[in-house]
Formats: C-alpha cells, structure tokens, sequence
C-alpha cells in the first residue's frame, strides 16, 4: 500500500518524418498536452504527499525532523487503522538516539536519550516550539503533555491575548502549527469549572502531535515517540476540517497556535 502521489512515466522518441512540416498542425493539440503534462510532473516522479514544506514556522520545524529521520509515515481511517506506510529511524539508533538527547536537553534533562527507557513525545513538542522561536513564558518546556496543557489553559484562562487556545475537538479545523491531542477519556475538561478542568488536562491526556498541514481529506501531523521515531500520522477529517474518529484514539482537545 502506497500513499504517494501517482506519477507518469513518459517516454519520448523522436524521428525524423519525410511529411511536410504542415501536417503537424493537426497534431499541435496533443504536442502541447504532452509537454504541459511533462511539466506538471517535473519530468519524473512526484516525490510524494508530504513534500510540501510548511510555511509555519513551528510546523516547519517539526516536518524538518521527520525528513530528517526517515519520515515514518502511519495511516489511519477507513480500513487503515494505524497502517505504517513507511518506517524511520528508530529511537534507539544512530543519529535519532543522540538527537532525542537534545529533545529531552529543552525540558531539563542533559543526560536522557533514545536509550533510556523513557516516553519523549512532550519532549519533542517542547524542542520544536524552543527551536521554532517560541518563548518558555508562551509555551511550557515540560515534558509531560497534561503539564503543559494545564498551563497553556491557565494562561489562556488569565490573558485575553493569550498564544495557545484550547478547543474541544469537535468544535475546531486545525491548521499547520497547531497541536491535536489524544486522551484516555473525552473532552470532558470543556465542561469542567478551571480548577477541574486543569485537573483532567494534566490527568488524562495521552499524546499530542504537530499539524504540518491539512490536504487530501487528513490532517498530517508529526510527532516524536511514534512508532519508536520521529513519525507523521495521517489522520481523517469530515468536510468542515474537524477530526474524525478514528479507532484506538480518543480526540481530547486540539491546541490553537496564535503565535
């Protein structure tokens, strides 16, 4: 199974005709489709559904480290159901292992890498908003995603120019540079008062990704820890943009990058 964009393989020969050049007239149509089709194509293959870098910064970043391990590719809705299309690097290998060491170097811990037996997907978030110009007073270094979304809530709760906003799933499109989280139960948290709604953010929340973009009927996000890799998942959306189910994944709050 294959999720790459279909490609055209043209071939060409030229030979010289005896036939005035006249009679090409008829035949310019079908010239000129030829080479437009030639174009469109680049001359080869298209290289694929993801090969379009993001304009967000934060998004940028984050596809930048996909490519650069390998570009773990997983698939979900319809009948894929958590299809890996392509794998990476994997976390305990070279460069990847030493790399995650930087991812956990941003939260506070120097001396964890891909070795040590510890999930490092907040890790991941919080060293592509660190290298992606995002200050620590708008976006926590914390390692653990409850922590940070807690945070992010507190914050939005206190300032009316707040740079993450919080949003049930069901209620919000996410575009490139924003975050979509999984949890272990719904967004129960909307409905809570603060002190409880922080609560279940730091409680229930599973994992998040980064949106890198949103085409073709999915949401592509990247995030570490997936797949033991820096990892893409393509996640199905309905006709608004909003996400849609997906088996073994319970969307929990989708996080609005303002910045």
């Amino acid at each position: 199974m294959n999720f790459d964009s279909p490609f055209v393989d043209v071939r060409v020969g030229w030979q010289p005709s005896s036939r005035s050049s006249q009679a090409l007239g008829p035949r310019l149509p079908a010239l000129l489709l030829l080479t437009l089709l030639l174009a469109s194509c680049g001359g080869g293959r298209s290289t694929g559904y993801a090969d379009r870098p993001p304009s967000d910064r934060v998004a940028y970043t984050a596809w930048q480290e996909w490519t650069r391990y390998g570009r773990s590719t997983v698939v979900y809705g319809g009948h894929a159901g958590g299809y890996v299309n392509r794998s990476g690097v994997s976390e305990r290998s070279e460069p990847l292992a030493s790399k995650i060491g930087d991812y956990w170097s941003s939260c506070g811990h120097p001396n964890w890498n891909g070795r040590t037996d510890k999930p490092w997907s907040g890790a991941f978030v919080a060293w592509v908003m660190a290298h992606s110009g995002v200050p620590s007073s708008e976006f926590p270094r914390d390692a653990r995603h409850g922590t940070y979304l807690a945070a992010l809530y507190d914050k939005e709760h206190r300032s009316r120019n707040a740079a993450f906003v919080l949003h049930v799933p069901s209620a919000y499109s996410p575009k490139p540079g924003d975050l979509v989280c999984s949890g272990s139960s719904g967004p129960t948290w909307a409905h809570a008062d603060a002190r409880m709604a922080k609560r279940r953010l730091e409680s229930n929340t599973s994992h998040c990704d980064i949106v890198t973009d949103v085409r073709g009927g999915h949401v592509q996000a990247v995030g570490g820890n997936v797949k033991n890799s820096v990892s893409m998942s393509l996640f199905p959306v309905d006709s608004r943009g909003r996400l849609a189910a997906v088996p073994g994944k319970t969307w929990f709050v989708v996080v609005e990058k303002r910045v």
